[in-house]
């Protein structure tokens, strides 16, 4: 069982709620993981939901109702996602939950949702966490998934005349994934994959498969993996002078992955949201004041910049909150048909339309293609 301390759990409510807010609250599960492999991902996923929260409590609530938002840490672990999210269904009162970052642990738990009919937005990559549809009818997606982001990757591999590549991916569910989806799409945009290459989420050293890929007539490599072996692979590349574009998953679009891939990190390129390139977007791109207004609210709550991830948890508080109040209650199967009706709302990591055959939501036109200048990412021009 997993004890509900302080440590495990942050129970939400913004301070400085009116009286009108004497009603009771509603309650949004989460799974965010802050510590364990993915912490990176999850501790800043949790400071985007509690920003959502604290805005949405200011703003008078949801229909005059405040809200509460439960996290336990699942300490990115599949077995402790499973008790986890039993533990907020047992409650009763949880209208909704936002799910995992990381994908295995999403994959783990949607039976158990499912089940007990609770809507949740997941906030792992992987495509298969909603697919089919009609049989996960209560699973949406918040992020950029693999599928979306591939598509705009290949395309700016044939817009370089690449059309041979090698993929490395790692052997999680999130990179697994990606490496199915890449070698069922490749040939429609003209792309072989002449090598494909696994590694240990927890290896330390990917010379190995790299040494066998530069042996190949490949034009490009591709990394899809999280975590701190998405930079093991980076600076292992660059040690064996490997003279190729490199390419790496959304996952890569962290400061954390900076830090750990030092400067062997520039050059590469990474499909990504908009959050770190907004003074470089359109005037009239509908997503850059929402973005230039979460990052200054969030660096003035945090005192720092937002990573991807906490725009991931933060739209997916805000889908919720939108969703309840159009059901106008928190009768779950009322709130999972109003996310799947939501069209065209403006968030942080995309532009969501779902629909009953669609619960990714985020559109292509939300993706953009990163590179790293001097450890800072960079729209690629």
């Amino acid at each position: 069982m997993l004890p509900l301390r302080p440590t495990i759990a942050a129970l939400l409510i913004a301070a400085g709620l009116s009286a009108a807010h004497a009603a009771d609250p509603i309650k949004i599960g989460g799974l965010l993981e802050t510590s364990g492999a993915v912490a990176s991902l999850g501790q800043p996923g949790l400071e985007g939901a509690m920003l959502a929260v604290e805005q949405i409590n200011k703003t008078g609530g949801i229909n005059g109702q405040p809200v509460e938002f439960v996290n336990v840490n699942t300490e990115s672990d599949n077995t402790r996602a499973v008790t986890a999210v039993k533990r907020l269904i047992g409650q009763g009162d949880i209208a909704a939950i936002v799910g995992p970052m990381n994908s295995g642990s999403s994959f783990a738990i949607i039976d158990t949702v499912q089940r007990a009919s609770v809507p949740m937005i997941s906030n792992g990559g992987s495509r298969n966490i909603v697919l089919p549809a009609e049989e996960k009818k209560w699973i949406f997606l918040s992020p950029l998934t693999d599928v979306l982001v591939q598509s705009v990757m290949m395309e700016d591999m044939k817009k370089r005349g690449i059309t041979r590549i090698a993929l490395l991916n790692a052997d999680s569910p999130f990179g697994t994934s990606g490496r199915e989806q890449l070698e069922k799409n490749a040939a429609s945009y003209g792309i072989t994959v002449v090598s494909q290459q696994a590694f240990g989420n927890a290896d330390q050293d990917m010379t190995p498969q790299l040494t066998k890929v530069r042996g190949t007539d490949a034009q490009a490599v591709v990394v899809w993996a999280t975590g701190p072996g998405q930079a093991i692979v980076v600076k292992n590349y660059r040690q064996l002078g490997i003279d190729l574009p490199l390419y790496l998953s959304q996952a890569a679009n962290d400061f954390n992955f900076l830090r750990l891939a030092g400067p062997a990190a520039d050059g590469i390129f990474i499909p990504s949201s908009k959050i770190y390139v907004t003074g470089a977007l359109a005037a009239n791109d509908p997503q850059k004041a929402v973005i230039e207004t979460f990052a200054k609210d969030y660096e003035a709550k945090y005192g720092k910049p937002p990573a991807t991830f906490a725009g991931n948890a933060y739209d997916a508080v805000m889908m919720l909150a939108e969703a309840v109040k159009k059901a106008g209650a928190t009768d779950r199967a009322a709130i999972r048909g109003a996310i799947e009706g939501l069209k065209d709302h403006v968030g942080v990591t995309a532009v969501y339309t779902y629909g009953p055959g669609d619960h990714f939501g985020a559109k292509a036109d939300s993706v953009v293609m990163l590179t790293v200048k001097d450890g800072k990412f960079a729209l690629v021009r």
